[in-house]
């Protein structure tokens, strides 16, 4: 189980930015994770929570939309 507590809060302005923005921020966290995935958060229409998290496979990113 990882200990690592990395957590990116994402800001978007637009359907491209928000894509363009949530892979480089998941990219930067894949290289960072040793065993645990990737968990991305919709907090609102333009909030974005990326987090490295032991309840995630390793190699996998997941989604939840709080929507």
């Amino acid at each position: 189980m990882s200990t690592t507590t990395s957590r990116i809060t994402v800001k978007v302005e637009d359907r491209v930015s928000r894509d363009r923005e949530l892979e480089q921020t998941s990219a930067l966290l894949r290289r960072q994770a040793t065993d645990c995935g990737i968990l991305v958060t919709r907090v609102d229409h333009t909030t974005f929570e990326v987090v490295l998290s032991p309840d995630v496979p390793f190699g996998l990113t997941r989604e939840l939309d709080l929507l």
